[in-house]
């Protein structure tokens, strides 16, 4: 079973999401991605986030575990503070995701769009697209809500 870890990233009245374009199907996700064998989630969610975008994560806490099929099958979604940055978050050419676009005409780019924006895109999860706008309104859980 696999599992992934992904990340919300909120600053100045916008969040940090990934458009993909894959095999033909266009939707947006968050930044994150799958955990290897021997990763703690926080682990994999600090390495993807650094690969994808090459912003830092300096906290992270867990509000959402989402069931999700194949082949990730558990999601563990992070509210992140990053490390001051310059604002572009620019997808990184050397990590693996940017390889694999390369051979497979996938496209993967991170960008920012406005909170409002946030509830019109076509988002991958719409359970976890309801979760978050859910939780701009009234707070984010104190405790890890499973989707």
């Amino acid at each position: 079973m696999g599992k992934a870890a992904r990340a919300i990233i909120i600053e100045n009245g916008k969040i940090l999401v990934m458009r993909r374009v894959k095999y033909g199907s266009e939707y947006y996700t968050l930044v994150g991605g799958r955990a290897n064998d021997t990763e703690h989630m926080e682990q994999t969610l600090v390495r993807e986030i650094h690969e994808e975008t090459g912003l830092t994560v300096v906290a992270a806490t867990l509000m959402f575990v989402e069931k999700h099929p194949e082949p990730y099958n558990e999601q563990y979604i992070y509210l992140c503070n990053v490390a001051p940055h310059d604002g572009n978050a620019a997808l990184r050419a050397d990590s693996e995701e940017a390889q694999m676009n390369k051979l497979e005409a996938n496209m993967h780019t991170p960008f920012w769009i406005t909170l409002k924006s946030f509830e019109h895109i076509t988002f991958r999860t719409p359970q976890l697209q309801r979760a978050i706008l859910q939780a701009l309104k009234k707070g984010f859980p104190k405790e890890p809500l499973h989707l």
